[in-house]
């Protein structure tokens, strides 16, 4: 999707990449919160459907259903 130009919505998306899972569940969650704001992050939560760990899946799913909501 490119850069994203809004450096916390970054910084949340760089860290759905850290080794844990406790970490990447709580960006999610963030980004979830921040509504149409987050938005350039659906494609960064759309990896996390395919997570190792059950709880970062949902949030990213709960993420991703709001997102795409505003979007809708």
């Amino acid at each position: 999707m490119g850069e994203i130009r809004d450096l916390l919505i970054q910084k949340l998306v760089d860290r759905l990449n850290y080794d844990d899972p406790v970490t990447r569940r709580n960006a999610a969650g963030a980004l979830r919160l921040h509504g149409i704001r987050a938005v350039p992050a659906i494609p960064a939560l759309e990896k996390l459907l395919n997570d190792e760990n059950k709880a970062v899946r949902q949030e990213a799913k709960r993420a991703l259903d709001r997102l795409c909501s505003k979007v809708a």
